[in-house]
């Protein structure tokens, strides 16, 4: 494969991958500060089903309304999950798991008398980055990077009922261009890497999941690999390296 080909195929790959990691970044550390870390998993599975469900039974469903089907359900995902935050907070994770595990489950009986149905559970579940088109990339952009500027300019966002719907309106998003596993592994693995540091973790999050969308989309690409699945190695191998890195750096205190 000629160098032209390489970069005509890996650069919409790479926008795409960075304008998830750019959002993805500063939400994750907030998931984590939480300690509701299967909600990315569960709101990424709850849109990507109403995905494939307005594709699957609507017919001639345009762009447009399948957006509004996914993004309403994301949206009511994430008021049923602050609901569940304020009135059980110690049963929160659980029920969060059990929404993931019901609306993949949903999603697999859904699509049982489908052709493709195995194909199209794959591509919301490992995504199609490699294969992501510019039109798409060009329609959900503005909304990523609006959530990003409104995140660091209004605190407020990053409280109650405002984050859960910032963060559904992101993942519906998200999980169209990446897919259910990058999107998981975009908000986590980056807070994970960073969680030990006192300051300027936000932005070191950020080079994480950026330094490994280029590794992952440029080892997917010249190894003719998965790219979803090889972006999830690619951000666990960073974020183990900084963490240890870091661990390594922080002088230790004397007893």
């Amino acid at each position: 494969m000629q160098v032209a080909e390489l970069i005509e195929i890996m650069t919409p790959a790479l926008v795409a991958g960075l304008l998830v990691a750019l959002i993805h970044a500063p939400l994750g550390l907030e998931v984590l500060a939480r300690g509701i870390v299967f909600i990315d998993l569960a709101i990424a599975q709850i849109a990507g089903l109403f995905v494939v469900l307005a594709n699957h039974w609507m017919d001639n469903s345009s762009w447009g309304m399948v957006q509004l089907v996914a993004g309403s359900s994301a949206v009511c995902a994430a008021i049923f999950f602050r609901w569940i935050e304020r009135i059980l907070p110690h049963e929160q994770e659980a029920i969060i798991g059990s929404m993931f595990i019901l609306a993949a489950s949903a999603m697999l009986l859904a699509l049982t008398d489908s052709p493709h149905g195995g194909d199209k559970i794959r591509h919301i579940l490992a995504g199609q980055i490699l294969f992501v088109q510019w039109s798409a990339i060009v329609s959900f952009a503005p909304l990523l990077l609006a959530a990003l500027i409104l995140w660091f300019l209004f605190p407020f966002i990053q409280r109650g009922l405002p984050f859960f719907l910032l963060f559904s309106l992101v993942v519906t998003a998200s999980v169209q261009l990446v897919g259910v596993y990058v999107v998981f592994a975009s908000l986590i693995i980056p807070a994970l890497a960073v969680n030990a540091m006192r300051s300027g973790r936000a932005i070191i999050a950020i080079c994480v999941g950026a330094f490994a969308v280029f590794a992952g989309i440029i080892a997917s690409t010249l190894a003719d690999l998965p790219a979803g699945p090889a972006l999830v190695f690619t951000y666990a191998i960073t974020a183990v390296i900084v963490r240890v890195a870091f661990q390594n750096l922080t002088p230790r205190q004397s007893p």
